[in-house]
């Protein structure tokens, strides 16, 4: 049985049930692939990583707590590790990087920073503060070198958003229109998660606000980075530990969302939305439906490989579809935090919790 959510931006929910046993007969859920977890070598000092980024088979760069980055031109067989100078005591939640040489790191709270490297990490140059009372960076996203943005928890009532044009070199925010009016007003105990830097995914090149955002806490919605449209999501409902977390779009219409409660990592409920948006007339209409067999637990990131395969990660373990995320297969019972795809899809690298990195090769 599979069940189906059905909104358009002015209607209620509809509940649809289907009975799906062709599918089951089609699709057995014995008829699994075999994954190995590829451990690569760990951060001495045990950092937390929630920023990574794969940019080639060779380039990998990662980021985390204790001021961390580290850089790998080997495919993660070994790795050059800094603590920031004069940032030691910082949580790099998200780093996105164009080469081996090209880099930009986000530190969350008061003040914000992001800063960027153009020589592989030697230095780094202050490119965004922020000291507002309450600022919290959540994760940044670009759709290519020049056009990138960067969500945060809401100042005052408004989800805070930057954008840049330039590859991260100068920013301009817009969170709040003239007269104080929220351009994309949150509700209260809503927000952005942290936690993997994949909360926002920018859609169309050459545009630096032109994609989806996903929230949660007392409310869980997906969101357009321009505010013109949302879509409340079928979450477990309320409470600070619960909802979206991450958001990956195959294309202009379909994706997946993921997260559940971290404060309950092995729930399997509510943690998984199948996303189908559909263009009619001048409105957006969406359908929402759950797997059939859900990843195991709360993830806090997810990825798409290929057609229908897709893979997630969270602090109970990973999983990977087949089949366009209606049925997930768990391969790892160890957590991480956040995963990337190698650009040629032949590795998904994890990092997560304790310095601990990995690899899966993508069959």
């Amino acid at each position: 049985m599979k069940f189906y959510f059905i909104k358009n931006a002015g209607s209620k929910y509809f509940f649809i049930c289907f009975f799906f046993s062709i599918f089951y007969s089609l699709h057995p859920l014995s008829a699994q692939r075999s994954y190995n977890i590829e451990s690569l070598p760990s951060h001495p000092l045990g950092s937390s990583f929630r920023g990574l980024q794969v940019v080639s088979d060779q380039v990998i760069w990662v980021s985390g707590s204790k001021g961390t980055v580290g850089l790998s031109t080997d495919g993660g067989s070994h790795w050059r590790w800094q603590q920031v100078v004069g940032y030691e005591k910082r949580d790099f939640r998200d780093i996105v990087a164009f080469d081996s040489v090209t880099a930009l790191i986000m530190a969350v709270a008061e003040p914000a920073i992001i800063l960027r490297t153009d020589n592989g990490g030697l230095t780094w140059l202050p490119v965004f503060t922020d000291s507002t009372p309450g600022m919290f960076l959540d994760a940044m996203h670009f759709i290519d070198a020049d056009n990138g943005l960067v969500v945060g928890d809401p100042i005052g009532k408004s989800a805070f958003l930057a954008n840049t044009k330039d590859g991260g070199r100068s920013w301009q925010s817009f969170h709040l229109q003239q007269a104080g009016k929220s351009s994309i007003p949150l509700d209260s105990g809503e927000a952005f998660f942290a936690s993997s830097g994949s909360n926002v995914q920018l859609m169309q090149p050459g545009k630096a606000n032109n994609g989806w955002m996903v929230t949660g806490g007392n409310r869980s919605r997906l969101m357009h980075t321009d505010g013109h449209v949302s879509f409340d999501l079928p979450f477990f409902p309320g409470g600070a530990s619960r909802g979206a977390n991450s958001i990956a779009m195959r294309d202009a219409f379909r994706g997946i969302i993921v997260g559940g409660d971290f404060s309950n990592d092995t729930a399997k409920a509510n943690n998984c939305v199948i996303v189908d948006l559909h263009q009619v007339g001048t409105k957006v209409e969406e359908i929402f439906s759950r797997p059939v067999t859900p990843p195991a637990g709360y993830r806090s990131c997810v990825a798409h490989i290929k057609g229908s395969q897709w893979i997630t990660c969270g602090t109970s373990g990973v999983d990977i579809t087949l089949d366009g995320g209606i049925n997930w297969q768990p391969i790892s019972t160890i957590g991480y935090h956040t995963l990337s795809i190698s650009p040629k899809g032949k590795y998904a690298y994890l990092a997560g919790g304790g310095g601990r990195l990995a690899r899966v090769r993508i069959k």
